[in-house]
């Protein structure tokens, strides 16, 4: 009796799923990057900030009011003079 070739046959019942799976994934992974693009106002996203990246945003903050835009102007605007990071404190006399 001769043997009868077996075929083995792929279970597609899971495909569509793991499709879907991925698909969601994928999506959701392009989505969450545009939205931090337009977060950032088309830059991407910040990784590895020191802190001289934080000083340097603070700096910016305090000149244009966001932390994602800079000045090239060689003299800061005059709202800047009163713009201080240094905390206020009221002298003990």
């Amino acid at each position: 009796m001769p043997h009868a070739r077996q075929r083995w046959l792929v279970p597609l019942e899971p495909l569509f799923p793991l499709l879907v799976i991925g698909a969601v994934g994928t999506v959701m992974r392009w989505g969450v990057a545009k939205y931090q693009k337009y977060e950032n106002f088309g830059k991407p996203k910040r990784w590895s900030v020191d802190r001289w990246d934080r000083r340097m945003m603070e700096r910016d903050s305090r000149l244009t009011g966001n932390v994602n835009f800079q000045r090239a102007e060689i003299e800061a605007p005059q709202a800047f003079l009163t713009n201080s990071a240094w905390e206020l404190e009221r002298p003990f006399m």
